[in-house]
């Protein structure tokens, strides 16, 4: 099976940088950004495809996590979308499309998540 790439957008470096070391380990190709900002723009300008985007919801700039799941429902419908917050109450705003990974989270629980999401959309990433 194909290597899946996944997209991460967090502000945080130290987050980011152990979601991006996990996933890789885990088989996948990874791009990340400390914004939604420009998770956006890497999306409209490459034309690699993206199988999963997990982002935080809050960040700053323009986009949030939460408006960057609207759009690329709307334009990339295939892309499954991992958000992920300390705030759970934000979980309740989030369509049925978007899986929601509370922080703090665990390792085992990021890729549990990714996993279930993935295979959901049709890209399971193998060990």
């Amino acid at each position: 099976m194909a290597q899946p790439s996944i997209l991460v957008l967090e502000d945080d470096e130290i987050i980011r940088s152990l979601m991006v070391d996990v996933l890789e380990e885990f088989g996948a190709h990874v791009t990340s950004f400390p914004s939604a900002d420009e998770g956006m723009i890497f999306l409209e300008r490459d034309d690699e495809q993206v199988d999963l985007i997990v982002s935080d919801i809050q960040m700053p700039g323009l986009l949030n996590g939460y408006d960057l799941s609207r759009v690329v429902a709307h334009r990339w419908p295939t892309v499954a979308v991992l958000l992920t917050s300390g705030n759970s109450a934000m979980a309740s705003q989030l369509s049925s499309r978007v899986r929601f990974l509370p922080k703090p989270w665990s390792t085992e629980h990021l890729l549990e998540c990714v996993q279930s999401a993935l295979t959901q959309q049709g890209s399971p990433m193998h060990r």
